[in-house]
């Protein structure tokens, strides 16, 4: 047993190894030779005449003759614990060009030296079996998103659809995203969009199927509140965030008017108008999250098949009651639009919400409408460690592959620029 140790000791510190078995039984002759250089210190060892094959390849290396199998040599020169006598089988000394074809012990000897790299190395470890854990329980738990649709899927669009496509921005040029609803809705684009107050509902909810834009900037956000819900103009007014108004402003657009709104960083793929419709539930209906570990459902993505819908009134009493924070996700944001399905479902029976002006509250599958984005964040960078990195390390049912195409109808690429103050 001492033998076997200090063997094991030796063939790691000096690249000692065992000849072969066929190279043993040809080699005899060369044993006791070999057994003197086993005494004698690495830098002082030779490979013997009789070592080299019929190719002039050292016996350790490879059929290709282009590298060696062995370890790499991490004895100095003047160690002298080579020189100890031990009974075994004839060993050879590997030459010193095989000592570069193994980096692997090189690396782990330079971390057990310096060992406040093992902290680092460990934290990385831990992190990235983190996140493969993540990604793949998503992937393994993510429904079909083409079987998804044709459960969404309804026969005919919604009777009276207010065909009104409304966006937010601080200018009315349009972004690339929100090109492609212009062009999948059949909007022109070049005659531009419409403004408050110059909206007639009447007109959006005729059999037509004619969609109309309508641009929302600071201003007619101001004058909608103003004019329509002067008992939130107080709390509008005294928000101390930007996106707090911008946010509760998108709530009162649909409580007046209905139809679609959505984020400038969302992009529409249906194949044509009618193919969007067909997947607009009665009622309101609210994207999926695919932050699951934050929020339910977002607000840059919603519908409604009505205008006057009852459930907008508990979101406004809601902001209303919170408006004195500037904590932004629970004022006016996805975590306050859960607390409003929430208290509306509680304080609506279901016989009464289904009879209501529209009808319930659903939800837009995150597999159709918002999966989760990587790599395209034009955010602050803890946004991008939380809905980037952290949202793949959380176990959470997937969505689907961001951009894939496949049954994909919105893209919402998640830029986030609210997060910088100087886009607010």
């Amino acid at each position: 047993p001492a033998h076997s140790s200090l063997l094991t000791r030796l063939s790691m510190q000096h690249c000692i190894r065992p000849l072969p078995s066929d190279t043993m039984a040809d080699k005899a002759s060369d044993s006791s030779n070999t057994m003197l250089r086993r005494n004698q210190p690495p830098h002082h060892r030779s490979s013997p005449p009789g070592i080299k094959d019929g190719g002039g390849r050292h016996p350790l290396h490879n059929a290709n003759g282009d590298g060696c199998h062995c370890c790499s040599s991490l004895a100095h020169p003047d160690d002298t614990t080579s020189r100890i006598p031990i009974p075994f089988a004839p060993l050879q000394y590997v030459p010193k060009e095989c000592h570069g074809s193994h980096w692997f012990p090189s690396v782990m000897s330079a971390i057990r030296r310096r060992w406040y790299l093992r902290y680092p190395i460990a934290l990385l470890s831990v992190v990235m079996s983190i996140l493969m854990f993540g990604t793949v329980y998503s992937e393994v738990t993510a429904r079909d998103p083409c079987q998804v649709l044709a459960e969404t899927r309804r026969a005919d669009p919604p009777p009276n659809l207010p065909r009104l496509f409304h966006y937010q921005s601080k200018t009315n040029e349009l972004t690339h995203e929100t090109s492609t609803w212009m062009a999948v809705l059949g909007i022109d684009a070049d005659s531009g969009s419409k403004e408050y107050p110059d909206i007639h509902l009447d007109d959006m909810t005729s059999a037509s199927g004619k969609w109309t834009s309508v641009y929302w900037s600071d201003e007619s956000c101001l004058r909608l509140v103003e004019e329509h819900f002067s008992t939130f103009a107080d709390t509008y007014r005294s928000f101390p965030h930007t996106i707090q108004r911008v946010d509760s402003c998108r709530y009162l657009i649909l409580s007046k008017y209905g139809g679609v709104y959505a984020d400038t960083d969302i992009s529409l793929h249906a194949q044509d108008a009618n193919e969007l419709e067909r997947l607009i539930p009665d009622g309101v209906g609210l994207v999926e999250s695919p932050f699951r570990y934050n929020e339910i459902w977002q607000n840059s993505l919603m519908t409604a098949t009505a205008a006057g819908h009852p459930f907008w009134d508990t979101v406004i009493k809601v902001m209303m009651e919170r408006g004195g924070s500037g904590n932004v996700l629970s004022t006016t944001g996805p975590r306050m639009i859960g607390d409003s399905v929430q208290r509306y479902r509680h304080n609506t029976p279901d016989s009464l919400s289904s009879k209501g002006r529209g009808g319930t509250i659903h939800t837009l599958p995150c597999e159709l409408f918002q999966r989760l984005p990587m790599g395209e964040w034009d955010t602050t960078f803890l946004n991008v460690l939380g809905r980037d990195v952290l949202a793949r390390a959380v176990p959470m049912r997937g969505c689907g592959r961001y951009g894939d195409g496949k049954c994909e109808v919105t893209r919402h690429s998640g830029k986030a620029s609210w997060t910088k103050e100087s886009l607010i």
